[in-house]
């Protein structure tokens, strides 16, 4: 489910226009440039990137982290995140920051004056995120629009960042890592894919189920995986969520034989392991279980080869 999205300016709109002027009227001549196709049309680009800002801090910030480009600004999780696994970007994150990246404004609260005061090369964020402030993006650098995972296959919005960025080498060897990755895992465990009922879903404190579409069951169609039978019902009518009561939870997802669990926080996996209709799937009963959070939900290649590693422990299990 998209991230509805606040768009903080935290400036008064006569400071930031100052700000903006200050970054795109000093320099004394025209530079280099380039156009790309994005999903918002033909974007013309420096040839030379030297500060890239992203915006939602999911797939656009894995694609700017996996192509190693000269990240300056991305969005911080605040104090009230729920997040208390490791992300799949954290490793990635903290070695940029120490390069000089910073965290410019919270996650879901756009802030144009912290961007406008870094003056980045471009912009790199997912198109639900900029079209409804494309002019005051493009007034500061030129923008690449990316997909969310529900439209597009990452490897598509790779190749559009690395084509504007001239990183195109780079990301040939990132979509092979990824393939070889995969291909490794179908092999080893071909028996087990082939006949092992899988299921991805997130645990709520409630008790409700909410089977996700997203980023793992694509790596796990990828590699060929059997879904339950409720699951693969949404899968195949593209549906990007469905919920379940505790009443259903048993009757939707009783033939899962392992699944791919998504809880955010400790208080909702431990209120996984006291709910009696939860521990009644055969899958729980097994053990044929491996927890992870939603930030594995959207994403790219580092997301993706993390969730290979997840997978492959599930599979392990079986």
């Amino acid at each position: 489910m998209l991230r509805n999205r606040t768009i903080l300016v935290a400036a008064a709109v006569a400071s930031a226009t100052l700000l903006l002027g200050a970054c795109s009227g000093d320099s004394p001549q025209a530079t280099a440039s380039r156009s790309v196709d994005t999903v918002l049309g033909a974007v013309t680009v420096p040839d030379e990137i030297d500060s890239v800002v992203v915006l939602e801090g999911r797939r656009d910030l894995d694609i700017v982290l996996s192509l190693g480009l000269p990240l300056v600004g991305f969005p911080y999780e605040g104090p009230d995140s729920t997040m208390q696994l490791e992300a799949p970007l954290a490793a990635a994150t903290t070695a940029a920051m120490a390069d000089g990246a910073e965290e410019l404004f919270l996650a879901d609260e756009i802030n144009l004056e912290a961007i406008a005061e870094v003056a980045p090369s471009i912009i790199v964020s997912r198109v639900n995120d900029v079209e409804p402030i494309i002019d005051e993006l493009t007034a500061i650098a030129p923008v690449i629009a990316v997909n969310s995972n529900d439209d597009d296959t990452w490897q598509n919005d790779l190749m559009t960042v690395a084509e504007a960025t001239a990183t195109t080498e780079r990301a040939d060897e990132i979509i092979a890592e990824y393939d070889a990755r995969l291909a490794e895992i179908a092999s080893t465990y071909a028996e087990q894919i082939a006949t092992t009922k899988v299921l991805v879903v997130s645990y709520e404190s409630t008790g409700t189920l909410v089977q996700s579409a997203r980023l793992p069951a694509i790596v796990l169609e990828k590699l060929g995986a059997q879904f339950s039978q409720s699951f693969a019902a949404a899968f195949d009518a593209e549906s990007q969520d469905g919920e379940y009561g505790a009443e259903q939870t048993l009757a939707a997802h009783g033939d899962a034989e392992a699944i791919l669990a998504l809880a955010d926080t400790s208080g909702e996996w431990e209120a996984a392991q006291a709910d009696a209709l939860w521990q009644q799937l055969p899958a729980v009963q097994s053990g044929t279980v491996v927890r992870s959070d939603k930030m594995v939900n959207e994403g790219a290649q580092i997301t993706a080869m993390h969730l290979l590693d997840l997978i492959e422990q599930l599979y392990q299990k079986v």
